[in-house]
């Protein structure tokens, strides 16, 4: 069966699923908007944003024109000023404009019997597969909407002060509605975890078959040994957006009386842009660096003890796989994705959502216990060459198979 895919950034997820298919000689396209070619990666220094597996480079369809104006827009506040730039280059106008670009290469396609489209950018693609009588695979990398939408309301109210940099979720909007959409298109599901999957009782009835598949760790074989901890405090780090869905604020509380016994570097920009006065408080009291490579967020991981991320909603966090991969702990909420994937202390801990003294006491334990520690870090590096990318691509392989 020859496959259609098609993302909107080409992120990871979907470079291993155009990978599994194109080692299977399965992959008929992978439809993006920016493919950045090798010689001007190295002439530019941007490493291995919008790139992509070689096998995977010849069945390329770039549509790259808006996302370019989007992403000028993004950078120059002048442009974003004029409204036709500022229309043409909002996000939703943008992934509806790609979804409808890939919609026409599906209808010119030849000896295409699938499409494999991702959340927000599928509808479009799937009603023309539909025509064609394509069979239509959906991935959704994060919980189902209305799960995501209770989740972001209960927590305004009992978090306000870092209510501004929560997203919006607005019932009724056509964005929302046209997610529901795309799964009423969809035969296959595919989604990472048992939360996203569980998440979708929440939805209007659909037919399609859901398959967990979780996302994989980077192939460790190529990183450098973690670096052992030395003398002194615990050395803990987030990586991440700098919103309280990320369970941000838990974490503030939490280093509160831990001084002396662990440390806390903050990575990661912010993704509203209203004022927060608590989140700018917390982001003074610890280390805090933003715009960093993945490479150098790799590097900064190998430099760290234990990765926290007390999240209130995620798909499968890859910074949590990526983190193990570097040796490091993990202290993470069931709402991560990696609950029923690691046991809980082993490779981390999973903590309640919402509890700041959990995550604290989890933090003293590891400090206070070298010994358990490491052995944390040991199994954490263990379990994640058994849980890489391409034991990923297939399992995904099953699934196109099996449809």
């Amino acid at each position: 069966m020859q496959v259609l895919v098609s993302h909107f950034t080409g992120n990871p997820n979907s470079c291993a699923v155009a990978q599994a298919l194109a080692e299977d000689g399965a992959l008929a396209a992978f439809h993006t908007t920016l493919v950045v070619p090798g010689w001007l990666r190295c002439l530019t220094g941007t490493g291995t944003r919008r790139t992509f597996p070689e096998v995977v480079e010849p069945h390329m369809k770039s549509h790259a024109w808006r996302e370019l104006l989007r992403l000028a827009c993004r950078s120059s506040p002048a442009l974003r000023r004029l409204p036709l730039a500022a229309k043409l280059g909002a996000l939703d106008r943008v992934v509806r404009w790609f979804d409808g670009e890939v919609s026409r290469g599906v209808r010119r396609s030849g000896g295409v019997q699938a499409v494999y489209a991702y959340m927000d950018a599928a509808e479009q693609t799937f009603l023309a597969a539909k025509e064609r009588g394509m069979k239509t695979f959906y991935e959704l990398p994060t919980p189902y909407w209305r799960f995501t939408r209770d989740v972001v309301k209960e927590e305004a109210g009992l978090m306000p002060d870092w209510a501004a940099t929560l997203p919006v979720l607005e019932e009724g909007s056509d964005a929302m509605l046209r997610r529901d959409r795309e799964l009423q298109l969809a035969d296959v599901v595919v989604v990472p975890s048992e939360l996203v999957r569980d998440s979708l009782k929440l939805a209007p009835s659909f037919k399609a078959k859901v398959h967990v598949v979780p996302y994989g760790c980077p192939e460790t074989g190529a990183l450098p040994s973690p670096v052992g901890r030395t003398k002194g405090r615990l050395r803990v780090l987030y990586v991440g957006s700098l919103n309280q869905g990320k369970g941000l604020a838990y974490l503030a509380e939490a280093m509160f009386g831990l001084e002396g016994v662990a440390e806390l570097t903050v990575i990661g920009s912010r993704t509203a842009d209203k004022p927060c006065e608590a989140l700018d408080a917390f982001l003074a009291a610890h280390r805090h660096r933003s715009g960093l490579s993945h490479a150098e967020v790799l590097a900064e991981m190998r430099q760290h003890d234990v990765l926290v991320l007390p999240t209130l909603y995620e798909g499968l966090a890859l910074v949590l796989l990526e983190a193990m991969a570097c040796g490091m702990a993990v202290v993470t909420t069931p709402h991560s994705g990696l609950e029923g994937l690691i046991q809980d202390g082993q490779e981390g801990f999973v903590v309640p959502v919402r509890s700041a003294e959990a995550i604290r006491d989890r933090l003293k334990l590891l400090a206070a216990d070298e010994m358990m520690l490491q052995s944390m870090r040991s199994a954490a590096l263990s379990w994640s060459r058994k849980h890489s990318w391409q034991r990923f691509r297939e399992e995904i392989r099953q699934v196109v198979r099996g449809g």
